[in-house]
């Protein structure tokens, strides 16, 4: 299977359907369907320089599960997607999954975290995690602590592609 952590309106959603119905997968979408949670991180500029200070409060990124469905549905493949609605912390603990392929855009570090911790260990050999919030300092930090991946998700810290220098990070589960 496919995953995405963090849909908003669903417009990558709709890609990642397509492309998930055309290698007869499903995808999995995990989102809170109602923003960005409570937090109390402390964000202010990108690796690029621009201010990202008041992006990330409660319900900022809030797309409605019905208009995401709608959404998937007109522009991408709705047959191939299950949703699952709730905070990462309560979705994912008991994800009992193999992935193909993960891709988050959760923006918190906080999110992240949970993200990798429950994904990475259920990645299939030569799968993958995309994350979209290569660009933010506190998530960068997440992928980069040698500690969270070795007592947190289990191995030591892999390869990650892109790290300090693009939004997009990409790790490959190599055993």
């Amino acid at each position: 299977m496919f995953v995405e952590a963090g849909c908003f309106k669903g417009g990558s959603t709709a890609k990642f359907s397509s492309v998930a119905k055309s290698l007869n997968r499903k995808l999995v979408v995990f989102d809170s369907f109602e923003g960005i949670p409570e937090n109390d991180e402390e964000h202010k500029k990108s690796i690029f320089g621009y201010s990202i200070k008041n992006w990330f409060h409660k319900g900022s990124f809030s797309g409605d599960l019905d208009e995401v469905k709608h959404n998937v549905a007109t522009y991408g493949d709705i047959s191939a997607c299950s949703f699952v609605k709730g905070w990462f912390d309560n979705t994912l603990p008991d994800l009992d999954i193999d992935i193909a392929g993960a891709y988050i855009d959760v923006d918190l570090a906080s999110s992240t975290r949970t993200c990798i911790k429950y994904f990475y260990p259920r990645l299939l050999p030569g799968g993958f995690l995309v994350s979209q919030d290569g660009d933010f300092p506190l998530v960068i930090e997440v992928f980069n602590d040698d500690n969270f991946w070795a007592n947190e998700v289990g191995c030591k810290k892999p390869k990650i592609h892109g790290l300090n220098k693009s939004k997009i990070l990409i790790v490959y589960k190599k055993e």
